[in-house]
């Protein structure tokens, strides 16, 4: 009898360690949790100075960011249902998207003007993906996951949409959460066999099946990993479980060069906490978590390399970690970047109708707002409208062979791929038009050199067509 009832408690503790069975519910207050707690935390308490970047020159590496690479403009859902989007319970519930909401808030990011929504897909893992109770390795996927994810793919592309799908939040390790194991999570993290039946049950079926679907944007691994770390995130409460960066970055790079050697064509990604985790600058103590060489010699995939960084700003970081007070250019940066979460609060001094252009003139290579969630969309919606004067979200034809170079530009800039009597226009960041002509022939060549050094947007335009496109003038 003692040992029948040993069995069950070493079976029990099995299922429940780590997991709590608190009620669910949305976290509507999500993001002021997580901002409460880093200004408690007295490693994040910067001041408002401008870095210096005279400063900041303290990378090696080289600069290659690509001029194909066009500024988005679109927003955080982040979720409709926090964890329970697409999911399965281990009892048989099922959790289907609300294709009607997410249909919503898709009309109103369009009519913004907007191009791209960050969504969030396992999230804390409570139910996606499925696990085998038995021995805590990832099962194959319920059929309905991939067709549900195609259905939100689909909706999104018939609006002119794409979607940023992030993979994993650095709640996966709050045991504190409904329904979340942290130590089975983990064991994704830190050992080689549970992260390939992940791989090879959830995210490679999935990937597979998505491919280079017309409504993806990019796959993203992970929110704000560095919150797992104890070393960026002591402060941070509710963890029942810990990795190290080390543990991330291997993951990362392995998740990666699956993605990529199933699917060659497809954008990666991964969501950091800020400058500290995503800049090199010794003098504030940031480093770039998520170089190439620093993926790679964790992991040891050659192709487990970001396509563009996606970094994180709230005014906990103040003005020293801040993409709105701070020039892209200075920042040593070796890919594009693009702003993936911030509030539209004024933000030291920048109002919040103007934080998405103002990224756009300092160089950086995206904006997506922070969140339908918890913000009104009354407060969203004019930093959308101000970047949309500048941007357009529609395709242009032959958009496939368009080539614009060089970007940045000293003299003159070249563009090939036009389709013949294409009109180009040349607009500042006022909105006062530089320059307009006509292209002839499908090729181009413009002299700039008389404009001073800074940001302007070319549009290309035909009878039914136009694209935005960011130069940089130097």
């Amino acid at each position: 009898m003692k040992l029948k009832l040993l069995a069950f408690l070493t079976l029990f503790f099995h299922f429940t360690l780590g997991q709590t069975q608190e009620p669910w519910h949305n976290h509507k207050n999500y993001k002021e949790e997580i901002i409460k707690s880093i200004k408690e935390n007295s490693e994040f308490n910067y001041n408002n100075s401008i870095i210096s970047p005279q400063k900041n020159n303290t990378s090696s590496l080289p600069v290659t960011k690509s001029s194909n690479f066009q500024f988005i403009n679109g927003i955080n859902i982040a979720w409709v249902n926090y964890g329970r989007d697409i999911g399965k319970e281990s009892n048989g519930t099922e959790y289907h998207p609300d294709l009607t909401t997410f249909s919503n808030i898709m009309d109103q990011v369009v009519n913004a003007g907007g191009d791209v929504i960050r969504w969030w897909y396992h999230t804390n893992g409570s139910t996606n993906p499925v696990f085998d109770t038995n021995n805590d390795f990832v099962a194959p996927n319920p059929t309905f996951f991939a067709t549900d994810l195609i259905a939100i793919l689909d909706l999104a592309a018939s609006k002119g949409l794409k979607i940023q799908i992030c993979l994993w939040s650095f709640d996966m390790l709050k045991g504190s959460q409904w329904n979340v194991n942290s130590s089975r999570n983990k064991k994704i993290i830190t050992q080689d066999a549970y992260l390939q039946a992940y791989l090879n049950n959830a995210l490679l079926p999935l990937v597979n099946t998505v491919g280079n679907h017309s409504g993806l944007y990019a796959w993203e691994i992970f929110n704000e990993p560095e919150g797992m770390t104890l070393q960026y995130a002591s402060g941070w409460p509710d963890f029942t479980d810990r990795v190290t960066m080390t543990n991330i970055q291997w993951m990362i790079n392995k998740t990666t060069a699956a993605i990529k050697t199933a699917q060659p064509n497809v954008k990666v990604t991964n969501g950091a906490l800020g400058f500290i985790t995503a800049i090199d600058n010794s003098s504030n103590g940031f480093i770039n978590e998520y170089t190439d060489q620093k993926l790679i010699a964790a992991g040891g995939q050659t192709n487990g390399t970001l396509d563009y960084y996606n970094l994180h700003y709230y005014n906990w970081a103040g003005t020293n970690g801040s993409p709105f007070h701070n020039d892209y250019s200075a920042m040593n940066l070796d890919k594009p970047t693009v702003i993936a979460e911030y509030y539209p609060i004024d933000t030291f001094g920048v109002t919040a109708s103007n934080l998405g252009t103002t990224l756009l003139q300092r160089g950086w290579d995206g904006s997506l707002v922070w969140s339908w969630t918890d913000k009104p969309w009354n407060e969203i919606e004019p930093v959308l409208l101000n970047l949309s004067s500048f941007l357009s979200i529609s395709s242009f034809a032959n958009q496939n062979e368009l080539n614009l170079y060089p970007n940045p530009v000293k003299d003159r800039i070249t563009i090939t791929g036009l389709v013949t009597n294409t009109t180009i226009e040349i607009y500042d960041l006022m909105g006062k038009k530089i320059l307009t002509k006509t292209a002839s022939l499908n090729h181009d060549s413009i002299d700039l050199s008389y404009l001073s050094k800074g940001i302007y947007v070319l549009f290309l335009k035909n009878d039914s067509q136009t694209r935005g496109i960011k130069i940089s003038k130097e």
